[in-house]
């Protein structure tokens, strides 16, 4: 894979991107258990407590590369379908890409190729981070470049000379919030073609929908029994997986973009709970999604 021509590519596709459109969004629902509700968002936030859980805030430019032409397109624009769904900010079809999507035949040569050629995408991470999300035998990787926005919504700024922020804010800082908030600029998922082998475009972008909007863990949900798209990418093939992403999943994306992420982890989880609980209960009494 020439990852370099496809990133270079990459902003002409996501030009030429439709806007969405009315397509439903198909989706399966159960009724949720209280502890459900909360291992789940759990289990998708594993920060401290006393940290802040990270989002987009400007609006999502998604794009996919490494399977045929028309195959990227569909994912991109599916991709776009979910977050307007999810009330995630969408930027218009001419727009620069901040979440891509590569399907690769080797995962851990195109991270490889994507730190040497495109190294500010790794640039937050340590060496040996780097070695460590390459060398690891999961079917996909995923990662965000972040930075830090005031309460206010303006962007902090680093100390000259310094690798740390300084904030000014109008909020005044408290137990439960911080005067601070952490933003992507840039989202990266490389999904190894093999584990993606028999998916169909809809299942890899509700996939990388969930893995790009939001920074996770998925191998932490295979405790929670719910359903969700997030065990599709290398299931076995005699085990069943959700044809698109489930009302579990479109209440996290909710519950994530819906809440101030300037509360700290524990409080936002809190009204997380809430917004996921509603959404999933509603699945049981309303159609699908549009």
């Amino acid at each position: 894979m020439i990852l370099a021509a496809m990133i270079a590519g990459a902003a002409a596709e996501a030009r030429a991107a439709p806007a969405p459109d009315d397509e439903a969004i198909v989706i399966q629902g159960t009724r949720p258990s209280e502890h459900q509700v909360r291992d789940f968002i759990r289990a998708l936030t594993s920060v401290p407590s006393f940290g802040q859980i990270g989002r987009f805030h400007d609006a999502v430019c998604p794009v996919a590369m490494g399977l045929p032409q028309s195959q990227n397109e569909q994912i991109a624009q599916r991709m776009r379908q979910v977050a307007a769904v999810a009330k995630i900010k969408v930027a218009p079809a001419k727009c620069t890409p901040n979440a891509f999507v590569i399907v690769a035949p080797d995962k851990a040569a195109a991270i490889r190729d994507l730190e040497k050629r495109f190294p500010v995408y790794l640039s937050q991470m340590t060496a040996r981070q780097v070695r460590e999300l390459t060398a690891s035998p999961e079917p996909a990787a995923a990662w965000q470049v972040k930075r830090l926005l005031t309460s206010d919504g303006l962007e902090a700024t680093k100390a000259a000379g310094h690798d740390y922020y300084t904030v000014k804010s109008a909020d005044n800082p408290s137990h439960i919030k911080a005067n601070s908030k952490p933003t992507f600029t840039a989202s990266v998922v490389v999904i190894d073609v093999k584990a993606a082998a028999g998916l169909t475009p809809i299942q890899l972008a509700d996939y990388a929908a969930m893995r790009t909007f939001a920074d996770m863990a998925p191998a932490r949900v295979k405790a929670v029994d719910v359903p969700t798209i997030l065990g599709a990418v290398g299931a076995p093939d005699d085990k069943p997986v959700p044809v698109t992403l489930t009302y579990w999943d479109l209440g996290f994306l909710k519950s994530l973009y819906s809440t101030d992420n300037s509360y700290l982890a524990n409080y936002q989880r809190g009204d997380m709970e809430q917004v996921l609980s509603n959404t999933v209960e509603s699945s049981d009494n309303e159609p699908a999604p549009k």
